[in-house]
């Protein structure tokens, strides 16, 4: 089958766009453009193709949804009827696809329109598309930010493994390894009984012979007689065991329970000596610390009294010392008291003294600064009649310019009116036009001929589909007849006499000779159903063109429409801006009052140059501004200086009132300054000697007093230490007492008490040893009697054993079970080895799957390090891709192969998206679908719908792109359509295209109304 391309896609109430919304695009290789703001429905156009060919959107899968509550449909255009929205596209070949609005395409059309002849079923249409037609605008779309199982399942049906999956699938999946696990599980479980079994009869015949062996009923002793002699030594053996309990052994108890009774109460004996013999040697290392503790305590008492003998000298002596130190201490405080009276004398000396000299200073500044106040104040005067002048002379100039501003305001506006006169008359004379021109279109005639066009191409339609799908089945019948007859005459041979379907019996060689003359069935449709649909599609192209025909006369009339719409609109646009103009709807302007006008204009003009400039106004203005400024700025310092001499008189003032011994308001300083200051001097140099004197006098005495308090400090802490000491001994021989009451003795610790516990141990373990012996040989007659009884036991199981199999003897017994053991060991050996072939053949189908992903996947990778290079013309790394198989699932894996300056390639294993930037990763999603496209030719349409595919790229990386896509159309026979909200972008691909003279075309959206995107502008 050849080629195809897209025609034309109709969009109605599709999102964004209104009623019969149409793009036209060239039936062959080129470049459609789709350009215009943000919002437009650039993108809605793309999401409507995907939507027609698959019904479904995919970047819409991305959105959550909430179950609980369900809105409108997100497709029908907000303002239109509910579920209205319908896409229809339309190929070079084969009947529209119309979705929506009661639209659906029937099961399989678009796929069999779409695909090669001779690919395979496809299961996901809309994961081929998706990896070899469509880039989406979103960054989420991306090839590269999909789950590795995703991306498998995308790229598995382009490139054929699905196909070796299914086939693995089958042969090694999990279904198969559940049952061989199940059938390995049961035929193990039957092999372990019968293991069981065998191991269990050996077991009993030995335990039967070792029995027999130990049987010795000489040295038996039974139940009764075993309760007898352990109640008699029990009753030996209690009188040395204070506090033991013991049951009396009667003859319901067991002979096991009385020999266990018997062994307890031996070991408590044991114990009891046990814990004598140690309680013995603790208290023979109690008694030998006893008697070290009692030594030490009296050492520690004789220094004790020692140490509190000196310490009451020291505090006679430490008594002595602080008295003295009393005494210096008064002498001092006298003297500084002393000092600090004469300090504060000077100290009241020099503030009146400071005082007095700024009381002189401020009075002098007070009286020049009013003297200057007054000068300031006449200056101001002058300045401010100056700027009264200049105000007047400033308001004329202005009214005179005022003047001049509203004739000129007269005079734009009457050449305004006149220019908008003369518009509008060109305006209504192309109205003129317009209004016979599309009275000479009948748009009546020209929709009702387009419905029947459209009716007629539907049913034949309709007839192509019926004759396509009668020539497919007789096709299909006719290679099933010959597939069947191919495969039978593969399994025949010459010596073959029977027919392996009807059993006919034929002749030595004829069924072979048969059976090849017919494995190739006559693969040609019939002769009348060709003709029929070779008519019907003859017809079918008329009326397309009939109907291109039709649309492009609604198209002018459309056109025509628009533009006389536009015109009368700018007609009352012109009307509206002459009143605004301050002239009437119905009046011709001229250029006569315009004259008239510029006449007064000039006059005032003169009148303005006669007078004085503007500048020399403001400069006069700015002047005597100026002039007030700066008195009023020096009127304010002045003011600020007498303040501030006001303030340090009244401080001055107030300071010397606070020495009315030295000050007065009336009769000012009454003591002379110089001769007190000197007195105070003479004072303060004899009272600082005699401070220096008695410092020393009290750093002695305190030093002594240091000394004493330091040794009485020592003499305490070593007969605390002391103290302490024998409080720990004491302690220690409490504790000692108290250990040696815990350990069950009275008194103080004596070694005579020790001596007798010793005796007392060695006395029971004599008596403990021949009632032992008697315990250990009661359990070995019992043992032995009870040997007996096992015997019979085992010799009674063997005999059941042999009845239940159906033996003779014993060694018939033992082949029988060996038998069972190597059936169930032969049937497990089976299925072991039936999964293990199952698992080899899984595998190398596994193995041959990875060499078909690889074979696939090399050229894939290959091709997208081609573009990357192209489209990332300064990046040095690239992505590849590749297969990693499991038991229940295979991913695709994807990494970074990173180039040298010297040409080598190291491969990274890291997530590309964790690795380039937002411009790299859709460069590589550009790069990976071209490779895809060109690698995985599945489909007739060489088709690339790319939504702004230059987003994130500079103008190198377009220009790079743009050649790689001029090259795809011209030697590919590529169809491209893309989008760009850009309009310089636009202008600039366009270039591109027109110089290397490619089929181009450009479709501009314009922003619509209430009823959405109603028409196109090519």
């Amino acid at each position: 089958m050849s080629e195809i391309f897209l025609r034309s896609v109709e969009l109605s109430n599709f999102r964004i766009y209104g009623e019969r919304y149409a793009f036209e695009f060239p039936e062959g290789p080129g470049v459609t453009l789709i350009t215009g703001a943000n919002g437009l429905g650039k993108t809605s156009f793309f999401d409507a193709v995907e939507w027609a060919l698959t019904s479904r959107i995919g970047r819409f899968s991305d959105i959550p949804s909430d179950a609980r509550r369900k809105g409108r449909d997100p497709l029908t255009r907000i303002g239109a009827p509910e579920n209205s929205h319908r896409v229809s596209l339309a190929f070079s070949d084969g009947a529209p696809i119309d979705r929506g609005a009661g639209y659906l395409p029937s099961d399989g059309s678009i796929e069999q329109l779409l695909k090669q002849a001779d690919w395979p079923v496809i299961g996901n249409l809309h994961g081929y598309l998706s990896i070899t037609h469509f880039l989406g605008q979103a960054s989420t779309r991306r090839f590269s930010l999909r789950e590795p199982k995703s991306q498998w399942e995308a790229l598995k049906g382009p490139a054929g493994v699905d196909r070796i999956n299914v086939l693995r699938e089958r042969v090694s999946g999990q279904g198969a390894r559940q049952a061989f696990t199940r059938a390995i599980r049961d035929r193990g479980q039957r092999l372990e009984m019968a293991s069981a079994a065998l191991e269990t009869w050996h077991a009993l015949v030995a335990d039967r012979d070792r029995l027999a062996l130990l049987s010795r009923s000489e040295r038996s002793f039974t139940p009764k007689q075993i309760l007898d002699t352990v109640e008699r030594l029990a009753q030996q053996f209690l009188p040395l065991v204070p506090n033991a309990s013991w049951l009396p052994v009667g003859p319901g108890v067991e002979a096991e329970s009385a020999l266990n009774q018997l062994a307890a109460l031996l070991n408590d004996g044991k114990l009891l000596n046990e814990d004598a013999t140690m309680r013995a040697g603790q208290l023979e290392r109690l008694c030998l610390d006893y008697a070290s503790t009692g030594d030490q305590t009296a050492q520690k008492s004789s220094l004790a009294r020692e140490i509190a003998d000196r310490r009451a000298k020291l505090v006679e002596e430490l008594a002595r010392t602080e008295a003295n130190l009393t005494v210096a201490s008064n002498a001092v405080a006298r003297g500084e008291q002393r000092a600090a009276q004469i300090n504060a004398r000077a100290a009241a000396l020099a503030r009146v003294s400071s005082a007095m000299e700024q009381l002189q200073r401020s009075t002098g500044q007070i009286a020049d600064t009013e003297r200057e106040l007054e000068a300031s104040r006449i200056r101001s005067v002058r300045a401010e009649g100056r700027l009264a002048t200049c105000h007047n002379n400033i308001n004329a100039a202005v009214a005179l310019r005022a003047d001049r501003n509203r004739i000129s305001s007269q005079v734009e506006a009457a050449k305004l009116r006149a220019q908008l006169s003369a518009s509008l008359r060109t305006v209504r004379s192309e109205i003129q036009r317009l209004t016979r021109l599309a009275g000479a279109l009948n748009e009546s005639a020209l929709r009702g001929r387009r419905i029947a066009l459209t009716t007629e191409a539907k049913n034949t339609s309709d007839e192509i589909a019926r004759l396509t799908a009668q020539l497919r089945s007789h096709d299909e019948r006719a290679q099933t007849l010959a597939e069947a007859v191919s495969r039978i005459a593969h399994q025949l041979s010459h010596d073959d006499t029977s027919c392996p379907v009807c059993a006919t019996p034929f002749e030595v060689g004829q069924l072979k000779a048969l059976a090849v003359a017919n494995a190739s069935a006559d693969k040609a449709p019939a002769a009348e159903l060709g003709s029929a649909l070779a008519d019907a599609r003859t017809r079918q192209e008329n009326f397309t063109r009939e109907l291109a025909k039709v649309d492009q006369s609604l198209s002018e009339y459309t056109q025509l429409i628009t533009a006389l719409t536009a015109e009368e609109g700018r007609q009352a646009s012109l009307i509206q801006a002459v009143v605004e103009a301050g002239g009437t709807a119905g009046t011709n302007y001229d250029d006569s009052a315009v004259m008239t006008l510029r006449a007064n204009l000039d006059t005032v003009d003169r009148q303005i140059l006669d007078g004085p400039t503007q500048g020399a106004l403001d400069a006069s203005l700015a002047d005597a501004q100026a002039a007030i400024e700066t008195e009023r700025t020096k009127r304010v310092s002045l003011e600020r200086v007498m303040a501030n001499a006001s303030s340090e008189m009244e401080a001055a003032r107030s300071l010397l009132t606070q020495h009315p011994e030295l000050w007065s308001t009336s009769g000012g300083l009454l003591v002379s300054l110089i001769a007190e200051e000197a007195a105070v001097r003479a004072q303060a140099l004899s009272i600082g000697e005699q401070l220096q004197t008695d410092y020393i006098h009290i750093d002695h005495a305190r030093v002594a007093r240091d000394t004493a308090a330091a040794a009485i400090s020592r003499e305490d802490a070593s007969l605390a230490t002391t103290n302490n000491e024998l409080d720990r001994l004491a302690e220690a021989r409490r504790r000692l007492v108290r250990h040696w009451t815990e350990l069950g003795q009275t008194g103080d610790p004596d070694s005579a008490r020790v001596l007798q516990l010793r005796s007392q141990i060695t006395e029971r373990q004599a008596r403990a040893q021949p009632i032992g012996a008697a315990h250990a040989d009661l359990i070995n007659g019992l043992r032995i009697w009870q040997n007996d009884q096992q015997l019979q036991e085992r010799e009674r199981a063997i005999e059941g054993t042999i009845r239940k199999k159906l033996a003779a003897t014993e060694a018939d017994t033992t082949e029988r079970l060996q038998a069972d053991v190597i059936s169930a060991q032969s049937q497990l050996d089976l299925a072991q080895r039936a999964r293990d072939r199952m698992e080899d053949v899984g595998t190398k189908m596994q193995g041959r799957a990875e060499e078909f992903a690889d074979e696939v996947l090399k050229p894939l990778n290959d091709t997208i390090q081609r573009f990357s290079r192209t489209l990332m013309t300064w990046s040095d790394s690239s992505i590849i891709y590749r297969a990693e198989h499991f038991a229940t699932r295979s991913e695709l894996r994807p990494a970074i192969v990173r180039t040298a300056v010297d040409g080598t390639t190291t491969q990274l294993e890291i997530n590309p998206n964790y690795y380039f930037s937002e411009g790299q990763l859709s460069a590589l999603s550009v790069s990976a679908l071209l490779a895809a496209s060109t690698t995985f030719s599945w489909s007739r349409w060489r088709g690339l719908l790319l939504d702004d595919p230059l987003q994130h790229n500079d103008v190198i990386h377009a220009s790079a792109f743009m050649d790689l896509l001029r090259q795809m159309v011209r030697e590919l026979r590529y169809q491209v359509i893309l989008s760009t909200h850009d309009s310089s972008e636009a202008e600039f691909l366009a270039r591109k295209c027109r110089s290397a003279g490619i089929p181009f075309r450009m479709h501009e959206l314009l922003p619509g109304g209430d009823t959405g995107l109603v028409s196109a502008v090519g």
